[in-house]
């Protein structure tokens, strides 16, 4: 396997013809090795997890309808651990380079999926989302990303931390690719419609960093030219959306212990410092503070949907930063990552559709520029898409 990236995972060396002839034939993909490929191992960024599993014995409904379309497997990408991660910094395996920002992080937990889209390994991936983990490499390594719809791109095969955020999610370096992608796998066309306008939410962009949010603005004339006016002076949120946090981590949190919880008891594996602080502050998480999280996230999920009001698409940083440095010490990745997830959870917690455009640059870094949809409205981004990749 040619890996010059460390993209591609332990075992990751899995190749699949596709059919003959479809929308997607001459093109290649790789899966997130969360994606199960019969006959094969799933090793979940883990090796404990990976010496205990068995191999698949189906292959994941997003693999089969990539491959079922003309497209080919080239491999198994590189996660962060269980997916419960952000950077892409794996203890075990390490971290893939992000070729589009060498030296920074590439992003999770979808970090070889991007890193390969990016790195010209493969035309498209597939990665999962739960807090960010398509969206965020998307933005650091510079591609697009969409976390779909939830529920609308069936989890069968994928291994999963949380119903309430779970989403496949796609990657792809050219537009055109990541549309057809999106219609295998939405399995419907995607018509070149447009929303009335698109709003610019203040709240998201005053958590930016300074240089993030200008490049933001300098990208809007694209937007209103292959998207939607623009709508200034609209918040999303009437609480600061750094306080969206600790509900998405609380759900999230308690839902990943109550699926891997059993497991790490009985296995006692070992994790990276950070994977292993996620799991141990999931199980502390009380009936009545996930009750109070979920009860926030209904006001949340209203918030957005009255944001959205008007045939409307919401436009906000991708990630408030750029890609930090690897080896950035932990205390300032936790500040970050508290940050960055204060933006993802406005599509996660809505269960909204989430695009992100690789528009803008910062110092020469990449950062996303990003479309939030109403529910269902995962062909509309993806059409504006493909306008802004032809312009």
């Amino acid at each position: 396997m040619h890996d010059p990236l460390n993209a591609f995972a332990l075992g990751g060396d899995v190749y699949i013809d596709g059919a003959k002839s479809g929308p997607l034939a001459g093109l290649t993909f790789a899966a997130k090795d969360v994606f199960d490929v019969a006959g094969y191992v799933t090793g979940a960024g883990n090796p404990d997890w990976r010496r205990l599993a068995e191999p698949a014995k189906q292959t994941a409904w997003a693999v089969s309808a990539l491959l079922e379309s003309g497209a080919r497997l080239v491999g198994k990408t590189h996660t962060d651990e269980l997916t419960r991660g952000i950077f892409g910094d794996n203890s075990h395996y390490g971290t893939p380079d992000n070729p589009r920002a060498p030296g920074h992080v590439p992003g999770g937990s979808s970090s070889g999926s991007a890193a390969a889209v990016a790195g010209g390994l493969a035309s498209m991936a597939l990665g999962t989302d739960t807090a960010g983990s398509t969206r965020v490499p998307a933005s650091f390594c510079g591609v697009y990303g969409l976390r779909p719809t939830l529920g609308t791109i069936p989890m069968d095969g994928v291994l999963s931390q949380s119903n309430t955020f779970d989403t496949v999610g796609l990657l792809a370096d050219d537009a055109e690719i990541l549309g057809l992608m999106g219609e295998a796998l939405l399995r419907k066309k995607i018509k070149d419609v447009r929303p009335a306008q698109a709003v610019v939410l203040e709240d998201a962009m005053e958590a930016s960093d300074p240089a993030v949010a200008a490049a933001i603005e300098a990208a809007l004339p694209r937007i209103k030219d292959a998207v939607a006016p623009i709508t200034r002076g609209r918040k999303v949120s009437p609480v600061p959306l750094a306080d969206w946090v600790e509900h998405q981590n609380a759900i999230q949190g308690r839902e990943a212990w109550e699926r891997f919880g059993e497991w790490i008891n009985n296995s006692n594996p070992r994790f990276g410092f950070e994977v292993a602080d996620n799991f141990l502050r999931g199980s502390k998480v009380s009936q009545r503070t996930l009750s109070a999280a979920r009860g926030f996230r209904l006001r949340a999920k209203r918030w957005v949907q009255e944001a959205l009001e008007g045939n409307a698409v919401l436009v906000l940083p991708t990630t408030p930063v750029t890609a930090p440095p690897v080896h950035s010490p932990r205390s300032v990745m936790w500040e970050i990552r508290h940050r960055m997830v204060s933006l993802t959870t406005i599509a996660g917690m809505a269960g909204c559709p989430q695009i992100s455009l690789p528009l803008c640059k910062v110092d020469g870094l990449p950062v996303g520029l990003s479309l939030i949809g109403p529910r269902g409205s995962d062909a509309l981004l993806l059409a504006a898409a493909r306008r802004i990749g032809k312009a």
